[in-house]
Order: structure tokens, then sequence, then C-alpha cells
């Protein structure tokens, strides 16, 4: 059991907040992150104990919103709900509970928007820089636009299937037209033999992998994948590319204003967290 000044941690938020950073972690990387469950949980802990303490300092230091206010809000809670099927007696029996947490919001809605207005104007030198340094975000990976020639071999016979994908690679390296030698070969159920664009993201992905090894209008080995022999052949390959700032410019705004406003929140719970009772049983430690 987590407790921050006294009030008691939800456990089912540690877990969300895990599984979601563990699920971005894994997405970012194509592996399996079991190994880091440890630190995911760490820092799933430290997010909502965070979230906690700034909630804590909302109520705290924010006025109450005047009634009118509240009442407005809370019409068009309720409105919202209703329009996504809740009956009026399960509001009933919520509105206490519902009134509370929209209060809660609207005062850290404020809370947050008065720190967020005490933070320095950000400067083109500031959003380049910012530019420059997530240059990651604003770069497209390599693609190609790929023909493909797919056969589903004969479990009995193989080899057999395999000696055909050869022979007709043989072929375009002779000169043949793949598009024509796929229109009659290829054994998908629709007869598609153009797979369209295809971004580079995944590099231990073994498709993508043969795909950006070869040159444009260059055909690929035959290679094995998800139960099915292919032959390949990229119509067009564009480079990897990094969008330029005057390209990207608001964008890069929105994400640095995001960033600016997110590391503030975090200093803030960091602060508040020095002067915190933080009590957690589950790893037999107490801060104070």
């Amino acid at each position: 059991m987590i407790s921050v000044n006294g009030e008691i941690v939800d456990p089912s938020l540690i877990d969300e907040a895990f599984m979601r950073i563990k699920a971005g972690a894994e997405a970012s990387s194509e592996v399996s992150c079991c190994e880091r469950d440890e630190e995911f949980r760490a820092l799933a802990k430290d997010e909502v104990i965070d979230g906690i303490l700034l909630a804590q300092e909302a109520e705290k230091s924010t006025p109450l919103p005047d009634k009118d206010e509240i009442r407005e809000h809370f019409e068009q809670t309720l409105r919202e709900w209703r329009e996504n099927g809740a009956s009026w007696d399960l509001l009933e029996a919520q509105r206490d509970q519902l009134r509370a947490e929209l209060v809660a919001k609207l005062r850290m809605d404020r809370f947050v928007e008065s720190i967020w207005t005490k933070l320095p104007e950000l400067t083109e030198d500031d959003l380049r820089h910012w530019h420059r340094d997530h240059a990651a975000e604003f770069r497209r990976p390599a693609r190609a636009k790929v023909l493909h020639i797919v056969i589903f071999p004969d479990e009995s016979n193989p080899a057999e299937d395999f000696s055909k994908l050869l022979a007709l690679r043989e072929q375009v390296l002779e000169g043949a037209d793949f598009a024509e030698l796929a229109k009659t070969h290829t054994q998908k159920n629709d007869g598609n033999i153009d797979l369209g664009w295809i971004e580079h993201e995944r590099v231990l992905n073994t498709f993508e992998t043969m795909l950006f090894s070869l040159r444009e209008k260059e055909v690929s080995p035959v290679f094995y994948y998800e139960q099915a022999l292919h032959l390949i052949w990229p119509e067009a390959i564009e480079a990897e590319h990094t969008a330029a700032f005057e390209d990207v410019a608001d964008q890069v705004r929105e994400l640095a204003l995001t960033a600016q406003r997110r590391e503030a929140l975090h200093q803030l719970a960091l602060e508040l967290k020095d002067q915190a009772e933080i009590l957690d049983e589950s790893s037999e430690t107490a801060d104070l």
C-alpha cells in the first residue's frame, strides 16, 4: 500500500500507468521489455504520486469555482453522460461523486493554468533548438513502393515452389517485367501485386530488412516470411528525411510548449515531494 500525505493510492492507477509506460517502450523498441518491469513499475509509481501531489496542492491553493460555474459544467457533464447512454437512475446514484470529480478538475485546470502563465514565452531560437534536439520526432523513415510475388509452399514439397520463384527471379534479372510475372504467378487470393508505400519502421522485421537492403528496381532474393515464399521489387525508394523547421514550425511550437508545461509540473511535483509524507509499504520504505 502506498499513501501520499495520508491519502491512499488506488493500486489500479499504478497498474494502468505501468501498462501504458511498458507498452510505449515495447512499441518503440519492437521487443518485449519484461526484464524492465521493475523500472517501469517505479516510473508508474512516481507518475501517480506526482499527480496526487499536484492535485493536493491544487485543492489547497486554488479557491473553489463559483456556484454558477460548477452548475454550468455539471449540467454539461450530465448531458454528455446521457448522450452516451447513462440512465437518470445511474446519474442520480453517482451525482455526488460526479460533482466532486468535476470540482476537482476545475480546480486542477485553474491551478495548472496559473503555473503555465508564469512560464517564459518560447522564442523562435528556443523552437529551433527544440526542433534540432528532437529531430527524430520530425524524421520520416525511408519508404519504398513495392511490387510483390507470393507463393504459399506445398508443405509436402516446398522445394518445388522455391525453385519456381528462383526461376522467376532469374527471368527478372535477365530483363523480364516483374509486374507482368507477378500478375501471372502470385498466389494472393485477390491477385494484388502492389503493396503500395511501405515505411521502414521495424528494423528487426524480416520483410522490411529485406526490402530496405535493396536498391530501387532491384529484385530481391527468394525469402520465407509468415508461412510464404516471397519475391519483392521496389519500384521506387525514398530516403529517410527530416522535415525542415520551416515546414513544421507550428507542430514544433505545440510540442515544445507541451514539453515546457509538463516539465514545469514535474519540477513542482519534485518540490512538493521533498515536503511530503510518502509511505510505500510495498517496498518497506518511508520517505519524509
